[in-house]
């Protein structure tokens, strides 16, 4: 069976400019689902106890998917889900599963974020089993609201420098949470894996049974080039991911079957810079995702 694609709509990288905004996410999604494009909708976290209402009342309504992303709480409270230090590691772990009720106001079905700094090789191992027990806790009280984690990879050497990098190692962790919790998966990214030195097609094939969503995310992937790395650029030159490379992978991704039964969730990332490139960046963020899906049997 083929692989049904569903189109997504990352807010706050095409919305970047305005993402601290009250009410932007739930502006947002009104709007697009009343233009029929987008099926999922992927927003960060949301303050507002009534925009988590009219998130939540977009959802139930419109049948749309939600994904709340913690990445940028973890950024901004400095949190650490793969933390050495105990302390910091309880903390995070406290703080993500308050989030997660919050979370399940706006109607979530997902919720994603990064895991902490590689800590060099001869602590990683021990980063690895306290990165287990984290998304063990974690999926534990994401199944009281029926939710999926997520967990994204990034690279290990180029620009991120995290500890969960390498697909194959992503995928021996998450095995790991899945004796025991079968809500876990990995929101795969483009950029990150190309970083990584890995094939993309082959990163997502040997992930397949965990990958749940694709981020086609560019980058520059020469080292002496001052573009260097994982900076949510634009699709196109100078990086390595075009719109006819998105087109190419997700007709291959396609053959996989990769969730046959719900769907695979794909959005472009790629950061609006600023309020005056807003308009322009979000029809052209819409337009190469709907040239990619246009060789796929993708209704929409």
């Amino acid at each position: 069976m083929s692989t049904p694609f569903i189109p997504s709509l990352l807010l706050a990288e095409t919305y970047f400019p305005i993402k601290e905004e009250r009410g932007f996410a739930a502006d947002v999604i009104e709007r697009s689902v009343a233009e029929g494009f987008y099926q999922s909708f992927e927003i960060g976290d949301i303050k507002d106890r009534e925009e988590r209402k009219r998130i939540w009342n977009l959802k139930e309504n419109n049948h749309v998917v939600i994904t709340e992303w913690f990445t940028y709480l973890i950024d901004r409270e400095q949190l650490n889900v793969s933390s050495l230090d105990p302390k910091l590691r309880k903390k995070t772990v406290q703080r993500l599963k308050e989030e997660t009720a919050l979370a399940a106001e706006c109607g979530a079905s997902n919720i994603a974020f990064v895991t902490g700094p590689d800590p060099g090789a001869e602590r990683r191992q021990e980063g690895m089993n306290v990165l287990v027990e984290s998304l063990c806790e974690i999926c534990e009280e994401a199944q009281k609201y029926n939710m999926t984690v997520l967990v994204e990879h990034l690279d290990r050497i180029a620009h991120k420098k995290r500890i969960l990098g390498p697909i194959d190692e992503t995928v021996q962790v998450l095995r790991k949470v899945r004796e025991n919790y079968s809500n876990i998966g990995i929101a795969f990214d483009t950029a990150h894996a190309a970083l990584n030195g890995e094939d993309i097609i082959d990163a997502i094939q040997l992930g397949k049974d965990f990958v749940q969503q694709i981020h086609f995310s560019n980058a520059v992937l020469d080292p002496a080039s001052p573009l260097y790395g994982d900076h949510h650029m634009a699709i196109g030159e100078p990086g390595f991911l075009t719109k006819d490379k998105i087109q190419e992978i997700l007709v291959e991704v396609e053959k996989m079957g990769l969730c046959s039964e719900n769907g695979l969730r794909v959005a472009i990332e790629a950061r609006t810079q600023n309020k005056k490139a807003l308009d322009e960046s979000v029809k052209h963020t819409r337009y190469v995702l709907e040239y990619a899906l246009q060789a796929t049997g993708t209704k929409y």
